[in-house]
């Protein structure tokens, strides 16, 4: 009995503090909204109860609204799918899913997202992680498997919750393709009572080919988003934050990498973007998305390593030659 009130104290404690950020994070940020995304949510969006996967239109003045309702097998052999955690009101993934379609050929990528806001609403974010595991995970994974009967290499985004997604998806994947499988951890939420080792975990399946990264902060969330993962490279990317250290930072800097700069009418536009650890570029540029030789160099990286530290003070690469060029000189 003291165990279960321990664990319902420290859930209870958990949502408090994680309230308060995000009412802080909305005061703080203005209007939680983008324009676009404005436009999205009040003309095209419904938040429901069942989970839907979007995939990008072709059109780039479109956003993402062909549901997999009304789409046929589209039969590319790469995909890239984003997905949010718990209880979310934007609907970022579809913007970052955008910005990579403008960066991949769109005759061997097939972008989306996958929105399951109406059961990630919950008061308890064990809850909404549970769901995420046992129903949203394995549903994305059978969508998928209908885009394409060819798939060669599938990318997964998840943030916070939306961890247990991704990582339930790949195991319906990798079970009926031989796809290489990339996993993006965005700030994972292990609720207290789990196991972080079940996320990406492939022991079972030793034929899958699979690699993934950990972006995470350290901040309000404290323990429960701020683990080593056992099946991914970590990256601590907490002292690059332009602000108040934040459970949703990761997504917006993933973004961040992908375009190069924190997005027009978001937080954090016209702050300094930082990626870089030592000589390792991180984030988009470890994406097969990004380039076939960059996606060879992060499959070689090691997982479950103690977490790379990606900081406001790291030199470009063009200022290190620069410095090093002076010293020659000198």
């Amino acid at each position: 009995m003291p165990d279960i009130k321990k664990k319902i104290s420290a859930h209870f404690l958990l949502f408090i503090v994680t309230s308060i950020a995000i009412s802080y994070s909305m005061t703080w940020a203005g209007d939680f909204f983008s324009k676009s995304q404005k436009e999205t949510v009040n003309q095209n969006e419904t938040i429901g109860s069942v989970p839907i996967l979007y995939i990008a239109s072709d059109n780039n003045d479109a956003k993402i609204l062909v549901t997999d309702a009304n789409f046929p097998a589209l039969d590319k052999p790469n995909i890239v799918i984003a997905t949010h955690g718990w209880y979310e009101k934007v609907p970022w993934p579809g913007e970052l899913a955008n910005a990579i379609k403008n960066k991949t050929d769109s005759n061997e990528w097939v972008c989306g997202w996958f929105d399951w806001r109406g059961n990630a609403k919950v008061i308890d974010p064990t809850e909404a992680a549970q769901y995420a595991r046992d129903m949203a995970g394995p549903l994305l994974g059978q969508k998928i498997l209908r885009l394409s009967k060819n798939l060669r290499h599938v990318h997964l985004i998840g943030h916070s919750a939306g961890a247990w997604i991704i990582s339930e998806a790949a195991r319906v994947i990798s079970k009926e393709t031989k796809a290489t499988i990339h996993l993006t951890f965005l700030d994972a939420y292990v609720p207290l009572s789990w196991q972080q080792e079940k996320l990406g975990d492939f022991s079972a399946d030793p034929n899958a080919s699979y690699w993934a990264d950990h972006y995470f902060t350290r901040d309000l969330t404290m323990k429960v988003t701020e683990n080593i993962l056992t099946y991914a490279h970590n990256v601590d990317i907490t002292e690059t934050t332009p602000g108040i250290y934040d459970h949703e930072f990761p997504r917006y800097w993933y973004h961040a990498t992908v375009i190069g700069r924190y997005a027009r009418g978001e937080r954090y536009e016209g702050k300094k973007l930082f990626y870089r650890s030592g000589t390792i570029d991180y984030g988009f540029a470890r994406s097969l998305e990004a380039g076939q030789e960059k996606w060879k160099n992060s499959v070689k990286m090691p997982m479950g390593n103690t977490a790379a530290q990606v900081k406001k003070s790291e030199l470009s690469l063009m200022e290190r030659l620069k410095n090093l060029f002076q010293k020659k000189v000198k």
